[in-house]
């Protein structure tokens, strides 16, 4: 059950934060129906993914962050107490990513998201699909719906990769890719060797394919890290990693048999043994040695030679003809849209596996991350409009190309950004369903997420202001917080945006329902001291959107908001009313009593 595991998850946070300080401290939490609510810690500063996409992180900085959280993971794994008659004996987070660690302004770290951990203390099994994020599932989380310390262990070793590489170690276009990357390990995409060999040698260990090779414990990889910052050389180092890692892939030598290795490296041949002169055979004059000859080494070294240039050859023609195929997909790439793109990416896929060199295929990269950046400008572009058309459909298409484009090119900003502005509607648009499913934890998870993507597209486009126009619309729809949902449309409009009718019935729409909450909230109180105030708050909410319904007489919406609100204005009324004629009927009696 959900609302139990929010609770449980809760209280898990509250002694936790108390155990360790490197998670927000819960205040409160409660039933406050419809809603369940949590009084947290508000943590100011960054998510980690943001320190992440600005590029490597230095060395040394990027092993603070790491020891961080290990302490955390030290002090969660150990973490024993009991709840509601369950004990438990550890505490495993499961969905650890950067954008669940906030790095704050002092640099300190805070977790976030218990989100596994809430569902673990109610069972030790976990659906991979219906939790974490697939780039930071260790092999055995590919295979298994048992979670436990190793798991966490490695999304650590994923997120150090991650800081001092500044992108990601795993990512594909499609999950059969992906998990084939990740049971590959560090192996995948090894550190360049201008990263230290001590750093090296801990993110291997950390994502050695065989869990044996790993590190047993957060104190272990701590140790490790102790070493490198003390500038000692690691334990990883010592046993062989990063070599280690991959070491039956970079194997190249192979072994030869002494004998035979002296057979081959012989020249000329042995020297006959003489027979024994004859008696009646006269001896001849020993001939003068003759100079060995150099037609056997060129005969050698020729067909190596002519077999190293076919090799060359067969590489140019190679990527001549992928070039010609490359050229044809671009072509085809330059008149689809979104919807037709598949076949497109299904040649590409098929001819940068031909092309070893690369160069062949390097047109038609560009010409994809061109065109699906356009192609994704245009669905974003109609969200714009007054009056958009734009559905999950092509959200969903938009965000399918943008993650394949991001392949070829994941250090582009402007795509990532488009991409996170993308999944923040796709997030938002689930949200809305399940809460008009009643089911209010999951919408609000969806509206956090929706957030949390919105505001890291701002984040990687400063000047952009579309993702504060899909934050107006989280706040205000989902989450029913207009003042945050008017800050983000005045942040648009600092950017460049014009705010015009859609804009303003969302504000009515926003203070309308504020009103009716109040009034709700206000019949509540009946006959209470505090109904009055309720009351007068809920009829001012409903002023504002009135007055902002009537700047949009003919707008789709607002006719029937303006009905809404007036009724709603007759109801405080007639309420107001009622109380004034209560308390002069309580008049009079009270001064015939006195």
């Amino acid at each position: 059950d959900i609302l139990e595991a929010e609770r449980t998850g809760a209280r898990l946070q509250q002694r936790l934060a108390e155990a360790c300080g490197l998670v927000p401290r819960v205040y409160d939490d409660g039933d406050q129906p419809p809603y369940y609510f949590i009084a947290m810690e508000y943590v100011e500063g960054e998510n980690l993914s943001d320190v992440i996409h600005r590029g490597p992180t230095p060395p040394a900085e990027a092993v603070r962050i790491a020891s961080a959280l290990c302490r955390f993971l030290q002090a969660a794994h150990s973490f024993a107490t009991t709840i509601d008659g369950r004990t438990s004996a550890s505490l495993v987070h499961g969905d650890l990513k950067p954008r669940n660690i906030r790095l704050t302004a002092k640099g300190e770290i805070k977790v976030l998201d218990f989100g596994i951990a809430k569902a673990l203390s109610l069972s030790r099994r976990v659906t991979r699909n219906d939790f974490g994020s697939m780039p930071y599932l260790s092999p055995e989380r590919l295979q298994s719906t048992e979670v436990d310390a190793h798991a966490d262990l490695w999304a650590v070793g994923a997120i150090l990769y991650e800081l001092l590489a500044g992108g990601p170690l795993f990512q594909a276009t499609d999950t059969r890719r992906l998990e084939q990357q990740i049971r590959s390990g560090y192996a995948w995409r090894p550190l360049p060797a201008s990263c230290p060999a001590a750093h090296q040698a801990v993110v291997a260990r950390l994502l050695a394919p065989a869990l044996a090779d790993r590190y047993e414990s957060a104190t272990a990889v701590m140790r490790d890290l102790d070493l490198i910052a003390a500038g000692r050389t690691p334990e990883a180092q010592t046993l062989g990693f990063p070599a280690r890692a991959d070491e039956a892939t970079r194997r190249t030598r192979v072994t030869v048999v002494p004998g035979e290795a002296d057979a081959t490296r012989r020249t000329t041949s042995a020297p006959q043994p003489i027979a024994p002169p004859s008696a009646a055979a006269p001896v001849a004059a020993p001939q003068p040695a003759s100079k060995p000859s150099k037609l056997p080494r060129l005969k050698r070294r020729h067909p190596m030679r002519a077999l190293l240039v076919f090799a060359a050859l067969l590489l140019v023609f190679n990527e001549m003809a992928v070039s010609f195929g490359a050229r044809r997909a671009a072509a085809a790439a330059t008149t689809r849209d979104l919807d037709a793109m598949d076949d497109v990416w299904t040649r590409y896929e098929a001819l940068s596996r031909r092309s070893y060199l690369r160069v062949g295929v390097a047109p038609l990269e560009r010409t994809l991350e061109q065109r699906v950046g356009v192609l994704a400008d245009q669905v974003i572009a109609n969200y714009r409009s007054a009056l958009p058309t734009v559905r999950e459909r092509q959200w969903r298409t938009a965000q399918k190309n943008l993650q394949q484009a991001l392949v070829i090119a994941p250090q582009d900003r402007m795509l990532r950004a488009s991409l996170r502005y993308c999944e923040g509607h796709l997030h938002r648009i689930d949200g809305e369903a399940e809460k008009m499913r009643r089911h209010t934890a999951a919408a609000n998870q969806e509206f956090t997420e929706a957030v949390a993507a919105f505001r890291e597209a701002a984040e990687l486009r400063r000047d952009w202001p579309d993702p504060f126009l899909g934050l107006a619309r989280t706040f205000i729809y989902g989450l029913e917080d207009i003042d945050r949902g008017a800050d983000a449309m005045k942040a648009a409009q600092k950017l460049g945006y014009a705010v015009g009718d859609r804009e303003t019935l969302q504000l009515a729409d926003g203070y309308r329902t504020r009103g009716d909450s109040l009034l709700e909230t206000a019949r509540q109180l009946a006959r209470l001291p505090q109904e009055a105030e309720y009351l007068q708050r809920a009829g001012e909410a409903y002023r504002q959107a009135q007055t902002l319904y009537e700047r949009i007489p003919g707008f789709a919406g607002a006719a029937t908001g303006l009905r809404r609100t007036r009724r709603g204005r007759e109801q405080i009324d007639m309420r107001t009313n009622d109380i004034e004629l209560e308390q002069s009927i309580r008049e009079p009696d009270l001064v015939s009593w006195r």
